[in-house]
């Protein structure tokens, strides 16, 4: 990310436990029109689960600070999250 995008869109939101990376995503390509650019090489590679899928306690304060955001940067709503944590089913499958 360019530092003029953080500077201008600001960067993570501590307020927010589990999805502070989710809040500044839907500010720089919600509310700021940041357009992304593909690289053809892998540059990370994560473990599937996470902070957000510990325990059902943590998957339902994540999905109440996703929801949060999504409210709070104008972007998507109940029907985003509800299909953002559909999509995640596969992992626990």
């Amino acid at each position: 990310m360019r530092r003029s995008v953080i500077e201008q869109w600001g960067g993570f939101d501590i307020q927010f436990q589990i999805a502070a990376d989710d809040d500044a995503m839907l500010r720089y390509f919600g509310k700021g029109k940041i357009y992304p650019a593909y690289i053809h090489r892998v540059l990370v590679k994560m473990r599937v689960g996470g902070e957000s899928n510990r325990s059902l306690a943590r998957i339902w304060l994540k999905s109440k600070e996703d929801y949060t955001a999504l409210r709070r940067n104008g972007v998507g709503g109940l029907w985003a999250l509800i299909w953002k944590n559909v999509s995640k089913l596969g992992q626990f499958l």
